[in-house]
């Protein structure tokens, strides 16, 4: 594993090329083995803030492969002959942008996801109790 990863969370930075546009943006993908069906994708703007979207792994997972969600993300792999890419839309009502990723990039982030947290194991690493009471507390009554 890369020294830069951390035992309890993973992050990779990679650029995406918005359809459509020839400048690529930034974006930083987060694993956190504490929430482990997620996955974080961040967007950097030119205005140095980044713009967050939550996705479940298995989602990203899934997309690898064929077409995969609704909603607000769907993830689809695309393979053009230089290319071989995973798409990742991302918006809502008002309308969707669409990332390319590299998929050899991508496929490297889940790998390392899966050394975290195993496909499959991420209920083994919730503690239940902990989150009931945690959103038993968040109530107020």
């Amino acid at each position: 594993m890369n020294d830069e990863i951390k035992m309890d969370s993973i992050t990779q930075e990679m650029f995406a090329v918005l359809h459509g546009q020839e400048t690529p943006l930034l974006t930083r993908w987060t694993y956190r083995a504490d929430d482990p069906y997620a996955v974080m994708m961040s967007i950097s703007r030119p205005s140095g803030r980044w713009i967050d979207w939550l996705m479940a792994r298995d989602l990203l997972v899934a997309g690898m492969l064929a077409p995969a969600g609704i909603g607000d993300v769907r993830v689809s792999p695309f393979r053009g002959e230089e290319f071989d890419v995973l798409e990742v839309k991302i918006g809502d009502d008002e309308g969707f942008a669409c990332l390319e990723f590299d998929r050899e990039l991508m496929e490297h982030f889940l790998a390392a996801t899966f050394e975290l947290v195993e496909l499959g194991d991420e209920s083994n690493v919730i503690d239940i109790a902990a989150e009931i009471e945690k959103i038993t507390n968040s109530c107020s009554w």
